[in-house]
């Protein structure tokens, strides 16, 4: 990180904060109808939502490990720490809705909790600029996951999991607006390298509940059954709007991508 990428990273946390304090900051207990929740739920709604509770549980490791990877970034550790809080309100607010709509007992979600905790979530890259590349597209598909259950849950007649839905979504696009406005600053002070760790990473993307939670196979089938992710949205409705919302063509990633060919198989040879 140059003085001036550290400044314009920092500044970058300001206007997202103040915009996140002005705009966008929600109230767990008054802001979410609970009143109007559902009493006899979809089974199917139940398991995703219960699913990506559990995504929302590891945030520890997210939180420890990728703000020790970001430490010396002022602008980037501030974020993480206030992304944490974010998402805190997030695994809270899908909890109280299991539980308030009969679907779980508070006994069951302890026990959950501790099945879930049990295991650990590593960094999946090594450096920063592969990371801040792959949490982009990971706030971006996560809201997309939101918007895409809240679009099966619709019929339900449950305004307290549709508030829920809706207020979660909000804040994985302002989480994707930051890290998307992060990866251009990388651009513009070095587009080659950047360019090169995107093209990596969107051929290497994985969601982090493809490695963690116990039983994915069947989650993941269920989520793909409901059309609400698959690798076929993850291409059409994550890495294309965002490439275009970069500015970055197809053909500039293919040479990235030739440009690290080049070098691993000089790598090989030598």
């Amino acid at each position: 990180m140059t003085p001036t990428l550290e400044n314009e990273f920092y500044n970058l946390y300001l206007g997202y904060f103040h915009k996140a304090e002005e705009r966008r900051r929600w109230n767990l207990l008054n802001d979410i109808p609970w009143k109007d929740v559902g009493r006899t739920p979809d089974p199917k709604i139940v398991q995703v939502v219960e699913s990506f509770m559990a995504v929302e549980l590891y945030l520890p490791d997210y939180t420890s490990k990728i703000l020790h990877l970001v430490r010396a970034s002022r602008g980037r550790a501030w974020f993480q720490a206030n992304w944490g809080y974010e998402e805190s309100k997030h695994s809270l607010a899908l909890e109280m809705w299991l539980v308030n709509s009969g679907s779980r007992t508070d006994n069951q979600i302890r026990e959950f909790e501790e099945l879930i905790l049990g295991r650990e979530w590593n960094l999946p890259y090594d450096t920063p600029i592969e990371m801040i590349v792959y949490t982009m597209l990971q706030e971006f598909a996560t809201a997309l996951n939101y918007r895409g259950l809240r679009k099966v849950a619709d019929q339900a007649n449950d305004a307290a999991l549709d508030k829920v839905l809706f207020l979660l979504a909000r804040d994985e696009v302002g989480h994707f607006q930051f890290f998307k406005d992060g990866v251009g600053l990388h651009l513009k002070q070095d587009r080659d390298r950047t360019l090169e760790a995107i093209n990596k990473v969107i051929r290497t993307f994985r969601m982090p509940a493809q490695d963690i939670i116990p039983g994915w196979t069947e989650q993941g089938n269920l989520i793909t059954q409901l059309g609400i992710f698959d690798d076929r949205i993850y291409m059409r409705d994550v890495v294309k709007p965002v490439l275009i919302s970069l500015g970055i063509d197809i053909a500039e990633l293919r040479e990235a991508r030739k440009r690290v060919n080049a070098a691993e198989r000089e790598l090989v040879v030598a």
